[in-house]
């Protein structure tokens, strides 16, 4: 037993055989997930070109919606099944109320609690154990449109394994057939990569591994000119994927689980032979709980990317492309960032710079040949209280600053008034609860809505010059409340130094 033991646990330190050969491309080439809807497919396609990505389908091949032929009229004898269990007694159709012997199927996660008994399909909201028996209670007799049907007590009755995304799991049979019409049509789309999420999943079906080994396999004879990514690696998925992307959403608040995380999962994967992806950075509309996804929290990440030589998933719908003011902002900046990172631009101590969680970078181009990596500092948010607002701005940086005012709330504020120890700055204009006062480093000022959308060009007055170190800054504006509100308004500032030029030899 020992033996057997140490056998497994070796092969799965180990993933790869010696005896294997990938059977795909390996790429660590970043990629735009995107929702399959066919009218924004040629959309999408444009915004890649322009971000230099993939066009990525996330894709569960084995999921058995409950509208399907799989399901309604009659349930197939193929959806997965955790097991058997025993009536109590016969039931008759009407019956909402019922009960089984006690079994361990119970201990089982499920999320719609799905029954087959025979060619009904019934579902059940909760259960109550009582000695040897468990009841069903509220139970939805012919459900999903099967038909109701009176069942004896020797009826063989399934629990179904279902999904968080309140769908059904295939057999392996089933799963089969599956796979072949899902490949048929991811050949027919024009996605460059389809990813596969939750692989584990096509291995429920008591085939462990192997079941793995037949999807892909299936998925790669009609597409043989796809990247095929997964969110796990497995001995039997390593020669299809050509990367494996855990799927973690990271976010600017976790800063410093990032590096610890990331240096782990590298090492490990670099042992496999495996290409891999950080995760994925998701774009977002601003929402009451929520602001908009800006560009020093992409360059954020964009940098550890670079940092570890891995590519990412950038999860930017058509819906908010269309919505978010600096959407080719982002496009434009993933594009520069990611040329350099696969071109091998980034040199060993500037990727062991990016690895430090709390650093901010901002890189742009100067010409073909030529761009610029400078160091930001970007500073806490500023509470306003329009009674005496006095700050200390400390910048390591001398220079010109950028700035964003937010307003949210109730209510506006007018002409709003900085003073620092280099003069004082007037924004002539007034702001109200819902929008952005924004301060370029070019000294462009313009107020945008909370999706960074332009509204106006505002004429400021002054020079935002900072020194290095602490600066004395007061604030001052006009302030209409409303509904006996006033607006609450936050002030942060970023100061950049000068920058490292990065120089692009012809080849």
């Amino acid at each position: 037993m020992k033996r057997t033991l140490a056998i497994v646990l070796l092969l799965l330190g180990g993933l790869v055989s010696l005896a294997q050969e990938p059977l795909v491309s390996r790429s660590t080439k970043s990629y735009l997930i995107a929702d399959y809807n066919p009218k924004d497919t040629d959309f999408l396609m444009e915004k890649c070109r322009q971000a230099g990505l993939d066009l990525g389908l996330s894709v569960l091949a084995n999921r058995v919606p409950t509208n399907s032929k799989y399901v309604s009229p009659q349930p197939s004898k193929h959806l997965l099944k955790q097991g058997v269990l025993q009536l109590q007694l016969p039931i008759d159709e009407q019956q909402t109320e019922f009960s089984v012997y006690h079994s361990e199927l119970f201990d089982q996660p499920a999320n719609i609690n799905v029954l087959q008994i025979d060619d009904e399909l019934v579902t059940y909201r909760t259960t109550e154990k009582t000695g040897n028996i468990h009841l069903f209670y509220h139970c939805v007799r012919g459900a999903f449109g099967t038909k109701k049907a009176a069942h004896g007590k020797n009826a063989v009755i399934y629990k179904l394994w279902d999904t968080p995304e309140r769908t059904l799991l295939p057999d392996l049979e089933l799963q089969n057939q599956m796979a072949q019409a899902a490949a048929k049509e991811y050949a027919k789309t024009d996605f460059n990569l389809l990813i596969f999420n939750d692989l584990k999943s096509y291995a429920y079906n008591e085939h462990g591994d192997e079941a793995i080994r037949h999807f892909l396999d299936t998925i790669r004879k009609y597409n043989p000119d796809k990247l095929l990514q997964a969110d796990q690696l497995t001995p039997a998925s390593w020669p299809y994927l050509s990367r494996v992307n855990e799927n973690q959403i990271w976010h600017e608040s976790m800063r410093t689980k990032i590096i610890e995380t990331l240096t782990e999962k590298q090492d490990f994967y670099r042992k496999n032979m495996m290409p891999w992806m950080i995760g994925n950075f998701q774009i977002l509309l601003a929402d009451k709980n929520r602001k908009a996804t800006t560009l020093e929290e992409l360059e954020w990440f964009l940098s550890k990317a670079a940092a570890f030589d891995a590519g990412f998933g950038l999860d930017f719908s058509a819906e908010t492309m269309k919505k978010h003011g600096l959407t080719d902002a982002i496009l434009n900046t993933v594009n520069i960032w990611e040329s350099l990172r696969l071109d091998s631009i980034f040199s060993a101590e500037q990727k062991e710079m990016f690895k430090d969680p709390y650093g901010n970078w901002h890189l742009e181009k100067a010409d073909d040949s030529t761009y610029l990596l400078y160091n930001q500092h970007i500073s806490r948010r500023y509470f306003c209280n329009f009674t005496d607002d006095h700050w200390e701005w400390n910048s390591p940086y001398a220079g010109r600053f950028a700035m964003r005012i937010c307003v949210e709330g109730k209510g506006s504020i007018s002409d709003p008034v900085f003073n620092t120890p280099n003069g004082e700055l007037v924004f002539p204009s007034t702001l109200k609860a819902g929008q952005y006062l924004i301060l370029d480093f070019d000294g462009a000022a313009y107020i945008t809505d909370l999706n960074f959308n332009k509204i106006e060009v505002v004429k400021m007055q002054g020079i935002p010059f900072l020194d290095e170190g602490v600066s004395e800054v007061t604030f001052d504006c006009e302030v209409k409340a409303e509904d006996h509100r006033q607006p609450e308004v936050t002030v942060r500032y970023i100061t950049i130094n000068q920058p490292e030029t990065i120089i692009i030899h012809a080849q």
